[in-house]
This record gives C-alpha cells, sequence and structure tokens, in this order.
C-alpha cells in the first residue's frame, strides 16, 4: 500500500526514512526500496522521499516474514539480537533462546478443539497458567484484533499467535506457549489446510517480538516442525525445540 502525501501536518518523528529503516531492520536500503517495488511493503511519499510508519512496516513483517528469503530472515534476527544484547536487555546468545522462554507449564499436547474461538480461548488460558500473564482477557482481545487482520497460521499446519502489539503492561517477561490440537483446525491458512500446532509469542517491545518471529520461522524453516508434531511429551516439545534452535545457531 502506498500513497503520496505533502502535507507538513504530519509528524516528522512518526516517520523513517529508508536509511533509518534499513539500519533499524539490518537491511541494506536497496533492499528495502526492492520490498517497496516488488513486495508493496507499505510507505509514502513526503518532499519527493519515501517515509515508513514503524507500526505499518511492523504489520506488514508479521505477514511476510515467512515467505521472505531465509538470509533476509536471519539478518533481521541477528540485527534485533545485537541491538537487544547492547541494551542488555538480553543477556547472552545461549541465554535467550528461545527454548529458555517456553516453559514446561506453557506446553499442552492433543487438545480437542474445532474452531479457532477455541484454539485463542485455549491459548490464552494456557499463558495464564505460566504465571508470566496477568491479564488473560486482555492478551485474549489483542489476538483476537491481531487474526482479524490475516490468519497468523501458515503452510505446512502451524500458526505463530501473537498480540497485535507488544504487551508490557499485563506480561511478567517475554514468553512463548506451544499448544498442539488433537485434530487440525481451520484457521485459516493459505493453503486451506488445517492447523494442529500454535506459537503463541509474547513480547514487551517491538525488538524482542520480531526476533522472536524471525527465531521461529528459521527453526520451522530448518526442519524443527516434524519433531515439534511427533513429540510425545511436554519435555520432548521443549528438547525438540532447543534443539532444532540449537542447529540453526550452528549453522550462523
Amino acid at each position: 500500500m502506498t500513497q503520496n502525501t505533502s502535507s507538513e501536518t504530519i509528524l516528522q518523528q512518526d516517520y523513517l526514512t529508508i536509511g533509518q529503516l534499513a539500519a533499524y531492520l539490518g537491511w541494506s536500503p536497496r533492499f528495502i526500496e526492492g520490498l517497496v517495488r516488488g513486495e508493496h511493503l507499505p510507505g509514502l511519499t513526503m518532499n519527493n522521499q519515501w517515509r515508513f510508519r514503524r507500526d505499518d512496516v511492523i504489520d506488514w513483517l508479521e505477514q511476510k516474514i515467512q515467505t521472505l528469503d531465509t538470509a533476509r530472515v536471519s539478518e533481521l534476527e541477528a540485527k534485533m539480537e545485537s541491538s537487544l544484547l547492547t541494551e542488555g536487555i538480553f543477556r547472552s546468545i545461549r541465554t535467550d533462546r528461545l527454548a529458555s522462554r517456553l516453559p514446561l507449564k506453557g506446553i499442552v499436547l492433543d487438545v480437542p478443539l474445532t474452531t479457532k474461538s477455541e484454539v485463542l480461548r485455549s491459548i490464552a488460558s494456557l499463558a495464564e497458567a505460566t504465571g508470566l500473564l496477568f491479564d488473560k482477557e486482555y492478551l485474549l482481545a489483542s489476538l483476537v484484533d491481531r487474526e482479524s487482520l490475516c490468519s497468523t497460521a501458515m503452510p505446512g499446519g502451524v500458526a505463530l499467535c501473537h498480540p497485535r502489539r507488544p504487551i508490557p503492561a499485563v506480561i511478567q517477561r517475554q514468553f512463548l506457549c506451544f499448544l498442539r490440537s488433537a485434530t487440525p483446525v481451520d484457521f485459516g491458512a493459505e493453503d486451506g489446510e488445517g492447523t494442529s500446532i500454535f506459537f503463541l509469542l509474547c513480547a514487551p517491545d517491538d525488538r524482542s517480538h520480531l526476533h522472536g518471529l524471525a527465531r521461529l520461522a528459521r527453526i520451522l524453516h530448518g526442519g524443527g516442525l516434524k519433531e515439534l508434531k511427533s513429540a510425545t511429551s511436554t519435555e520432548g516439545v521443549l528438547a525438540a525445540l532447543a534443539a532444532a534452535e540449537a542447529a540453526i545457531q550452528i549453522k550462523d
């Protein structure tokens, strides 16, 4: 979605230049220009220069992160991780692996669910059971809001559920949940297939959120989904995620 405007009433600080956006995401300005032309990265022109609204870019990335080139997703993940480590939000590459943010209480297997609304309510309840969420109904409303944009389901029978925006006020820290349904659920995947694996990612800020989505995308593209589908226990799920995550980090 591209718009043109010359209005000086738009607050400049709400918008990023191509250079600023490239630096924030860890991509080259030329690659950003290619996304505008070929992938319809949302932006507008102000005084004959491109400007990008951060929230619009993040919404777009959430939808596109599964289809972007793996190398670009890796670059995005590395940039977010570097800034989080520099500012002390992450402690180290090893201690801040996604697997370390998935508590056993946040894993449930083979739940009898038949509708999308049942999945969202169940995964919100699962998040509450971890003790890391303070307001289940707030999370649920945000999940529904996010799904109203477009489904977070992706080909292969997996969905990466998350709130519309980071929710620092209602979570103790960033965390992950994992739900596997007993049978596939129509969750709106583009391939028309049912979904049985549901991740929930809750983050306190945009960078942690994008880092988590990018890491999950690489884990799934790296072959981790098969083991997650066949795991027979909560411990097995955690072990499968940890092994898949370690494997992609070895390749880096």
